[in-house]
């Protein structure tokens, strides 16, 4: 890969190309960045950013505006050599049907949002183009993209190598299929628009379904716009970036043998009891 050395910052409204899917009547406008070093002979990670309720529209701008300039204000973060999407959420709608104020619902009563699973079709479109490491496909998202991060990790968690969700909600009923995502989600303690509790429904739900892969930072006193915060933190965008679905095949793969070596030698030691006991048997006869 052709390292390039930025000593400045991008502005985000100069290198995202706009762009419009249409399918079934439906048109979903969205921004792409593909890095200026762009190699075929390398494979890039891709990235979704799914933006808040102020930045909905139909000027596939808007969704510029909000936290992800603070993902590229650092000129050596790992965002400029990715693959990024961000699609913009029509007026008067939502990534995911359901009232903010409730935060958590199901989705089996919710039924999948036209936006999102167009943003699906656009995200195979882009791989199809594109030298896209399937294996490091990331979801994050702000309020309401919070809880459309949550909706795709939910509904889609095969795709996606980690998640990001800020001040969001979603389904606690996945919690047994979340656990096996590397998800960090931030809330602020005293979120006026989003309530914390959604947060903190999701991060119980998952520990108890054994989620060892799931960390959650409330912020103490905080309230609402905690995202440039949570994106301006370098350590949190590195760490999106050194998640992969391959390592984790190998360490369930590695799991699984153990356990089926485990699962031998037990049956090997109750075997070997089973004839000690019947030899036993044979010689008191």
């Amino acid at each position: 890969m052709l390292k390039v050395e930025r000593n400045t910052a991008y502005d985000v409204k100069d290198i995202f190309e706009k762009r419009e899917f249409t399918h079934n009547g439906y048109t979903l406008r969205y921004r792409l960045y593909v890095p200026k070093n762009y190699d075929c002979g390398e494979m890039y990670p891709m990235m979704v950013f799914l933006h808040g309720a102020g930045e909905r529209g139909a000027d596939n701008t808007l969704q510029l505006k909000e936290a992800i300039q603070k993902m590229f204000d650092d000129p050596t973060s790992p965002v400029y050599d990715a693959i990024v999407i961000a699609p913009q959420c029509p007026e008067d709608t939502k990534w995911v049907l359901t009232d903010w104020d409730k935060v958590n619902y199901s989705i089996a009563d919710t039924p999948e949002s036209t936006h999102l699973e167009t943003l699906c079709m656009v995200m195979d479109e882009i791989a199809g183009y594109y030298n896209v490491d399937e294996d490091r496909v990331y979801v994050t998202g702000i309020s309401m993209g919070g809880f459309g991060t949550w909706d795709m990790l939910s509904r889609h968690g095969a795709r996606f190598a980690a998640g990001m969700p800020v001040c969001g909600g979603g389904d606690p009923s996945y919690a047994k299929l979340l656990a096996r995502i590397p998800i960090r989600t931030f809330h602020g303690s005293w979120d006026p628009a989003v309530p914390v509790e959604g947060t903190r429904k999701m991060f119980a739900a998952i520990k108890k379904a054994g989620g060892e892969l799931i960390d959650y930072t409330e912020l103490d006193r905080w309230q609402h716009g905690i995202w440039d915060h949570v994106y301006s933190t370098r350590e949190n965008i590195d760490w999106m970036f050194s998640q992969s679905r391959k390592e984790r095949r190998i360490k369930a793969e590695k799991a699984a043998k153990v356990k089926k070596i485990a699962a031998g030698t037990i049956a090997g030691a109750a075997l070997s009891i089973a004839v000690a006991l019947l030899v036993g048997k044979k010689k008191k006869k």
